[in-house]
């Protein structure tokens, strides 16, 4: 029911305003219609507006001033694009609704989680800081982070590390376990050191990347190479030509100590290649050639223990 309003005429007494009766009957009906609404119709239950008042149902208003609390029992909708939810007495602190997008947090304020040292923002335009006292943890079955790792602090993988390109340290820079952290140390020059041995699995491979089986090393330890070796000036080498192959000294060549310094071969008395018919003497020839002096008249000398000149051969 709409409200009554008693008539009183257009001045006093001139008899155009609403009869005693009629005035009362409006306002009995105004009354009965409080009663109804706010209590049981013969007594109000609902209290009258207090500084804390309770609101049942929807509440539409264009502005509305609450300086206390405010508890919400259900929904609190921001029904327009842009809706802004500030806070602090000077709103210095807001949120900003974007359309369709999200939730824009102002300036380089931050949202913090149980103290301010634990904190998300965005100190710049272009940069975003998450800060904790002790530890971040990211749960999940994959990590996917599309950008350049800059780690100023210590890596600890407890899993399988996969990379796609290359792995590069620092210049004189060491790779190693917990207990020998520079099992590997890489000069600036390239240059490897294993601060202990080398080993590679039964009938493994140590090879290029055009020559992956250069050096294999069987089970047993026999070492069989897929090209020729070459040695470097004034050592041996082994070369093979329309002669088939065989062992080449180099002029100059030496074992550096002892009574046959600068001599070429040096032969250990005892020594045997192991196996044949000639198995236990010093130099064993199991092919039918001759001995070749290459380059002009060569002189070979066979020396016994002591240094001393036994037999001498002059090449053909």
């Amino acid at each position: 029911m709409a409200i009554q309003t008693i008539g009183l005429g257009t001045v006093a007494d001139d008899g155009t305003g609403d009869t005693l009766r009629i005035a009362g009957d409006k306002i009995n009906d105004n009354f009965n219609e409080v009663y109804t609404t706010l209590g049981d119709g013969s007594t109000l239950t609902a209290p009258a507006p207090t500084a804390n008042p309770t609101f049942t149902g929807t509440i539409s208003a264009a502005t509305a001033d609450l300086s206390g609390d405010l508890s919400v029992g259900d929904d609190l909708s921001l029904d327009s694009d842009g809706a802004i939810l500030n806070f602090g007495a000077d709103s210095e602190v807001n949120f900003t609704h974007v359309a369709d997008t999200g939730i824009l947090l102002n300036g380089t304020n931050v949202i913090q989680f149980n103290d301010a040292s634990q904190n998300i923002g965005a100190p710049n335009g272009t940069t975003l800081d998450i800060n904790a006292t002790d530890e971040i943890e990211l749960n999940a079955t994959l990590v996917d982070i599309n950008a350049n790792l800059d780690v100023s602090g210590t890596y600890t993988g407890a899993g399988l590390m996969t990379t796609g390109g290359n792995i590069v340290i620092p210049d004189a820079g060491n790779i190693g376990s917990a207990s020998d952290t520079d099992a590997i140390a890489i000069s600036s020059g390239g240059v490897v050191t294993f601060s202990a041995g080398l080993v590679v699995a039964d009938a493994g491979n140590i090879g290029s990347a055009s020559d992956t089986d250069a050096i294999a090393i069987a089970s047993t330890g026999v070492v069989t190479f897929s090209q020729q070796p070459s040695f470097p000036v004034n050592t041996v080498g082994i070369d093979q030509d329309a002669r088939g192959p065989r062992v080449v000294i180099e002029a100059g060549g030496t074992d550096g100590a002892g009574a046959n310094a600068g001599d070429n071969i040096i032969i250990e008395d005892g020594g045997t290649d192991g196996s044949g018919t000639n198995a236990g003497a010093n130099i064993a020839c199991e092919i039918a050639t001759d001995l070749v002096g290459i380059g002009g008249t060569a002189t070979f000398s066979l020396l016994d223990s002591s240094g001393a000149v036994v037999r001498t051969i002059v090449s053909v």
